[in-house]
């Protein structure tokens, strides 16, 4: 009696790979995929600070006698100098070691209490009331300006020789909350965290 036949079956291939060779390829594609992503990360970093950059601020507050075109005015002028625009959240001015709250002040400040109620009635300066001030980049805004007159002339003259003595001290931040505080007119600005007003010295005009 003959026994049955058993056929063995044969080892289907289809071109499958090693093992390991599939650990190999799905270990590279993982690596390739967290790599993109870090580069994304870094770009986007990149681009964040390249904005920022091209958003820098870069205010100066100035005091002068005469205009671009060569007008005899005393004023006081905030300038942006850098490439994005400036929020001024705090201006104090200083005559000698004391400061002043308005332009009032400011004349009593710098010609004494008497000449002061004198001056200011033919002075007329022109006032910026505001209590803050954005700047766009490349330009000024004047807080305060008192053109030379035939009729105020004596006092302005007096005003404009005490120029020394005059300071002033401000803070401002960019569209992005970084913060830069100036402590003095030949000062460079210093990076803060935020600006604070100090309601008892802050300038109003």
């Amino acid at each position: 009696m003959e026994a049955p036949e058993v056929h063995k079956p044969h080892a289907e291939h289809h071109g499958a790979l090693p093992r390991w060779l599939e650990l190999v390829i799905a270990i590279t594609a993982l690596v390739t995929s967290i790599s993109s992503i870090a580069i994304a990360v870094h770009h986007s970093h990149i681009m964040e600070k390249l904005v920022q950059a091209n958003s820098i601020p870069y205010l100066q507050g100035t005091f002068t006698d005469v205009t671009p075109e060569g007008q005899q005015v005393l004023s006081l002028a905030l300038i942006n100098r850098g490439v994005g625009p400036a929020h001024e959240q705090s201006l104090r001015v200083k005559v000698g070691d004391q400061y002043v709250r308005s332009v009032s002040d400011f004349v009593s400040a710098s010609l004494g209490r008497e000449q002061a109620l004198k001056a200011e009635e033919v002075l007329h300066p022109i006032h910026n009331r505001v209590r803050t001030r954005f700047i766009s980049a490349g330009q000024t805004q004047i807080v305060f300006r008192m053109a030379k007159t035939a009729e105020n002339s004596q006092f302005w003259d007096l005003l404009a020789n005490d120029q020394d003595r005059w300071d002033v001290e401000f803070c401002y931040c960019s569209v992005f909350q970084e913060c830069w505080q100036v402590r003095g007119k030949w000062q460079e600005p210093e990076h803060v965290k935020q600006c604070r007003r100090d309601e008892s010295r802050e300038f109003f005009p």
